[in-house]
Protein backbone atom coordinates (compact mmCIF):
# COMPACT_ATOMS: atom_id res chain seq x y z
CA UNK A 1 0.00 0.00 0.00
CA UNK A 2 1.40 3.72 -1.21
CA UNK A 3 2.74 6.01 1.44
CA UNK A 4 4.04 8.99 2.04
CA UNK A 5 7.04 9.53 4.29
CA UNK A 6 7.70 13.51 6.13
CA UNK A 7 11.13 13.03 8.15
CA UNK A 8 10.82 14.14 11.69
CA UNK A 9 12.65 16.97 13.37
CA UNK A 10 16.15 15.85 14.84
CA UNK A 11 15.26 16.14 18.85
CA UNK A 12 12.73 14.04 17.98
CA UNK A 13 13.90 11.14 16.18
CA UNK A 14 15.97 10.06 19.39
CA UNK A 15 12.65 8.72 20.79
CA UNK A 16 10.78 7.72 18.04
CA UNK A 17 11.38 4.35 16.58
CA UNK A 18 11.59 5.38 13.27
CA UNK A 19 12.80 9.14 11.42
CA UNK A 20 9.72 9.61 9.80
CA UNK A 21 5.86 9.99 9.54
CA UNK A 22 4.16 7.11 7.52
CA UNK A 23 1.11 8.29 6.52
CA UNK A 24 -0.53 4.70 5.26
CA UNK A 25 -4.08 3.97 5.90
CA UNK A 26 -2.97 1.81 9.12
CA UNK A 27 -1.37 4.98 10.70
CA UNK A 28 -3.38 7.40 9.73
CA UNK A 29 -7.27 5.87 11.00
CA UNK A 30 -6.88 5.82 14.52
CA UNK A 31 -6.42 9.32 14.10
CA UNK A 32 -9.07 10.13 11.93
CA UNK A 33 -11.60 7.86 14.19
CA UNK A 34 -10.49 10.32 16.75
CA UNK A 35 -11.45 13.34 15.17
CA UNK A 36 -14.93 11.87 14.24
CA UNK A 37 -15.40 10.68 17.76
CA UNK A 38 -14.43 14.40 19.14
CA UNK A 39 -16.82 16.17 16.60
CA UNK A 40 -19.61 14.18 16.80
CA UNK A 41 -19.63 13.72 20.74
CA UNK A 42 -17.86 17.40 21.52
CA UNK A 43 -19.48 19.53 18.53
CA UNK A 44 -22.14 18.22 16.75
CA UNK A 45 -24.35 16.38 20.13
CA UNK A 46 -22.77 18.46 22.67
CA UNK A 47 -24.36 15.50 24.94
CA UNK A 48 -23.12 17.62 27.97
CA UNK A 49 -23.89 14.07 29.93
CA UNK A 50 -23.90 13.58 33.67
CA UNK A 51 -21.47 11.02 35.72
CA UNK A 52 -21.24 8.36 35.18
CA UNK A 53 -21.65 8.55 31.22
CA UNK A 54 -19.55 11.50 31.12
CA UNK A 55 -16.75 9.13 32.18
CA UNK A 56 -17.23 6.95 30.16
CA UNK A 57 -16.39 9.92 27.29
CA UNK A 58 -13.43 10.30 29.02
CA UNK A 59 -12.36 6.78 28.98
CA UNK A 60 -13.15 6.53 25.26
CA UNK A 61 -11.89 9.72 23.98
CA UNK A 62 -8.46 9.26 25.65
CA UNK A 63 -8.43 5.18 24.79
CA UNK A 64 -8.87 6.94 21.09
CA UNK A 65 -6.12 9.48 21.77
CA UNK A 66 -3.82 7.16 23.38
CA UNK A 67 -3.90 4.62 19.65
CA UNK A 68 -3.93 7.58 17.60
CA UNK A 69 -0.96 8.84 19.02
CA UNK A 70 1.02 5.85 19.12
CA UNK A 71 -0.30 5.00 15.63
CA UNK A 72 0.33 7.91 13.35
CA UNK A 73 3.62 8.97 15.42
CA UNK A 74 5.49 5.23 15.21
CA UNK A 75 6.54 6.12 18.90
CA UNK A 76 6.63 3.53 21.87
CA UNK A 77 3.93 2.58 24.24
CA UNK A 78 5.33 4.12 26.67
CA UNK A 79 5.58 7.84 25.09
CA UNK A 80 2.07 7.57 23.63
CA UNK A 81 0.44 6.42 26.93
CA UNK A 82 2.41 9.54 28.41
CA UNK A 83 1.77 11.61 26.01
CA UNK A 84 -1.79 11.36 26.33
CA UNK A 85 -1.88 11.17 30.68
CA UNK A 86 -0.13 14.53 30.47
CA UNK A 87 -2.88 16.18 28.01
CA UNK A 88 -5.56 14.44 30.08
CA UNK A 89 -3.80 16.33 33.60
CA UNK A 90 -3.45 19.34 31.43
CA UNK A 91 -6.80 19.55 30.47
CA UNK A 92 -7.94 19.05 34.23
CA UNK A 93 -5.78 21.93 34.71
CA UNK A 94 -7.01 24.23 31.92
CA UNK A 95 -10.75 23.69 33.01
CA UNK A 96 -9.76 24.34 36.69
CA UNK A 97 -8.85 27.78 35.94
CA UNK A 98 -11.53 28.12 33.29
CA UNK A 99 -15.01 29.83 33.93
CA UNK A 100 -17.95 27.66 33.46
CA UNK A 101 -16.08 24.65 33.63
CA UNK A 102 -14.76 22.52 36.60
CA UNK A 103 -11.71 20.10 36.89
CA UNK A 104 -12.42 16.95 38.09
CA UNK A 105 -10.24 13.99 39.66
CA UNK A 106 -12.60 11.38 38.45
CA UNK A 107 -12.35 12.69 35.17
CA UNK A 108 -8.42 12.32 35.47
CA UNK A 109 -9.39 8.38 36.54
CA UNK A 110 -11.67 8.04 33.64
CA UNK A 111 -8.94 9.21 31.09
CA UNK A 112 -6.20 6.92 32.71
CA UNK A 113 -8.46 4.17 32.40
CA UNK A 114 -8.67 5.12 29.26
CA UNK A 115 -4.98 4.98 28.31
CA UNK A 116 -4.37 1.80 30.55
CA UNK A 117 -6.92 -0.24 28.43
CA UNK A 118 -4.70 1.10 25.06
CA UNK A 119 -1.87 -0.40 26.86
CA UNK A 120 -2.60 -3.15 28.00
CA UNK A 121 -4.49 -4.38 24.75
CA UNK A 122 -1.56 -3.39 22.50
CA UNK A 123 0.89 -5.76 24.88
CA UNK A 124 -1.64 -8.42 24.76
CA UNK A 125 -1.89 -7.76 21.03
CA UNK A 126 1.65 -7.78 20.84
CA UNK A 127 2.16 -11.03 23.29
CA UNK A 128 -0.22 -13.14 21.27
CA UNK A 129 1.36 -12.15 18.24
CA UNK A 130 5.19 -12.80 19.42
CA UNK A 131 3.47 -16.68 21.11
CA UNK A 132 1.79 -17.72 17.77
CA UNK A 133 5.11 -16.83 15.44
CA UNK A 134 7.46 -18.42 18.34
CA UNK A 135 4.72 -21.67 17.80
CA UNK A 136 4.93 -21.19 13.94
CA UNK A 137 8.57 -20.58 13.59
CA UNK A 138 9.79 -22.91 16.91
CA UNK A 139 10.84 -26.23 14.34
CA UNK A 140 13.21 -23.96 12.16
CA UNK A 141 15.63 -22.68 14.84
CA UNK A 142 15.14 -19.12 13.72
CA UNK A 143 14.87 -16.26 15.88
CA UNK A 144 12.41 -14.35 15.57
CA UNK A 145 11.62 -10.66 15.92
CA UNK A 146 8.49 -8.90 15.93
CA UNK A 147 8.80 -5.51 13.96
CA UNK A 148 6.42 -2.42 15.95
CA UNK A 149 5.16 -0.80 12.44
CA UNK A 150 4.62 -3.89 9.85
CA UNK A 151 3.82 -6.78 12.34
CA UNK A 152 5.68 -9.01 10.09
CA UNK A 153 8.40 -11.47 11.46
CA UNK A 154 12.33 -10.29 10.43
CA UNK A 155 15.07 -13.26 10.79
CA UNK A 156 17.26 -12.41 13.65
CA UNK A 157 20.64 -12.36 12.13
CA UNK A 158 22.23 -15.52 13.58
CA UNK A 159 25.76 -15.56 14.51
CA UNK A 160 26.03 -19.34 13.05
CA UNK A 161 27.41 -19.68 10.02
CA UNK A 162 25.26 -21.74 7.35
CA UNK A 163 27.91 -23.62 5.71
CA UNK A 164 28.89 -26.90 7.62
Amino acid sequence: MPSISILLPRWIRRYAERDYIDLSLARVLPLFVLIAYGVTVGLVFNTGLDHPWDKVQHLVFFALLTLAIHAFFCCRLRLSAGAAMLMGIAGEGVQAITPHHHASLLDVVANSVGVALVVAIVVLVRSETRAALADTHGDTGLEVELTDTARRPVQASSSRSSSS
